[in-house]
């Protein structure tokens, strides 16, 4: 049976740095992680709704067009309570951004706060926090 704090984390990448991560994230952690290639929105969307994450980890360095990602991700109520970490090939920060723990009304503010990371323990902590 799962930990209480077993989380989901889906993470959007194919390349041997979202691979990198993936096996961090693996590793002596309870945390349940699932990879998948880009194609396009709506097979993402797709999966999103399919898996239910608690935490969609994102590569700055993938051409997508990450405000229409976050806009299209912020309108799904299912993943209230949730997070998005993007992370970076060329330096240590990210850039988390939480859902609201509720169902909202209105279209949500989407806060981003920036942190460095330096240590797999560190990442660990953002994808566990909720």
């Amino acid at each position: 049976m799962p930990s209480l704090l077993t989380r989901r984390i889906f993470i959007l990448g194919a390349s041997i740095f979202e691979e990198g991560i993936a096996h961090l994230l693996k590793v002596a952690t309870d945390l349940q992680v699932t990879r998948t290639k880009y194609t396009n929105d709506i097979k993402f969307m797709e999966d999103i709704k399919r898996n239910q994450p608690d935490v969609i980890l994102l590569n700055e360095s993938t051409p997508l067009n990450f405000a229409c990602m976050l806009d299209m991700l912020f309108s799904m109520s299912s993943l209230a309570g949730g997070r998005v970490i993007i992370v970076r090939l060329d330096n240590n920060m990210i850039d988390v951004y939480d859902f609201p723990k509720q169902a909202y009304v209105n279209k949500p503010r989407k806060k981003r706060r920036q942190v460095i990371v330096t240590k797999r323990d560190e990442l660990v902590a953002h994808c566990v926090r909720g």
